[in-house]
């Protein structure tokens, strides 16, 4: 029991180091978005539909996040939600995003700040959407993302577990302002050791759930702790599943360790205590028979009130001693 409730324990907190970076990302697509979101100069390109000039003015600025931040998702959206600018990719856009971007919906509509996961057509990414204003005209909308890969690398270095993200398929877009209609297995995203998740997932590790679970799992030499736990975007919807892979082979060498360590001092005690036994109950009963019955065949007892006299002694320092006296005091000795 506090074996499975220490692996639990570490693996509860291997995952919280993986969610800390991703609440720590969050917080910083947020504040980037809001900042180019009141940016005079962009509000200003936007609003006269200067492609190439936005894209010489952020192109800097998405090369410096990157390195910096990770970053990996630099988007402008138009007022009627298109594609406008993908700075990392200039020369893809015009796409409707209305129906596969409810972030950049509900930005739009509400010009209220969004962050949070959500896929788009890069993948699953961290993202944070602003309004772009103009005059208190509403101009655009301006992303900024974070390359979960990223993230999941930067975990497994400061802890040594595997990370995988999954996704529903149903929930991923085709590319052509539709998402995928079947409903297979739940598809890699990213992850940090591809095949070993890929075994995990065959030995149905990998799966949709409403409260974290935890398993276990041994691939050849190697014992592993698992905890699946449901990943939930933006909006709170359910999108796919977080996996954590810790190696547990260590720890469970030290606890079979402590145990046969255990078992032998068991053992060790249990001899030790017969063999104190044994010689008490010489003392206090075979060894004053053998004199009584030495001393009778050396005809040294003739009279048998004198033998009896010797073995009612020999009876009441039995039932005297502690470890053979009646647990209760009122019920007559056994013959």
């Amino acid at each position: 029991a506090n074996l499975e409730a220490s692996e639990a324990q570490q693996i509860a907190a291997t995952s919280l180091v993986l969610t800390t970076a991703m609440s720590q990302a969050e917080s910083l697509t947020a504040s980037h978005s809001e900042l180019l979101g009141h940016d005079s100069g962009v509000a200003a390109l936007m609003r006269l539909g200067d492609r190439e000039a936005l894209q010489a003015k952020m192109k800097p600025v998405f090369d410096r996040l990157a390195v910096e931040a990770g970053v990996d998702v630099l988007h402008f959206q138009t007022s009627q939600m298109k594609s406008f600018l993908r700075v990392w990719s200039p020369d893809d856009f015009g796409q409707d995003l209305s129906r596969i971007r409810p972030m950049v919906l509900s930005a739009n509509k509400t010009r209220a700040p969004q962050k949070g996961l959500e896929i788009g057509m890069k993948g699953l990414s961290l993202r944070a959407v602003s309004a772009i204003e103009d005059g208190g005209a509403l101009v655009g909308t301006v992303e900024v993302g974070v390359s979960l890969k990223t993230l999941l690398e930067l975990a497994k270095s400061s802890t040594g577990a595997d990370f995988a993200i999954f996704l529903d398929p149903q929930l991923i877009p085709d590319g052509k302002g539709a998402y995928h209609d079947n409903s297979g297995k739940l598809r890699i995203d990213a992850s940090t050791n591809a095949d070993l998740f890929g075994d995990l997932q065959a030995r149905g590790l990998v799966r949709l759930v409403r409260a974290p679970v935890t398993a276990t799992a041994s691939i050849g030499d190697i014992r592993l702790g698992t905890l699946n736990r449901p990943l939930l975007d933006y909006s709170g919807k359910q999108i796919g599943a977080l996996i954590v892979a810790k190696d547990f082979t260590a720890l469970e060498a030290g606890f079979r360790a402590t145990m046969i360590t255990v078992i032998v001092v068991s053992i060790a005690g249990l001899l030790v205590a017969y063999g104190l036994f044994m010689v008490t109950l010489r003392a206090l009963l075979l060894r004053p028979l053998e004199r009584l019955a030495a001393d009778f065949d050396k005809g040294e007892i003739s009279d048998p009130t004198t033998t009896l006299t010797r073995y009612l002694g020999i009876r009441r320092t039995m039932l005297q001693h502690p470890r053979l006296r009646s647990s209760d005091p009122a019920s007559p000795p056994e013959r």
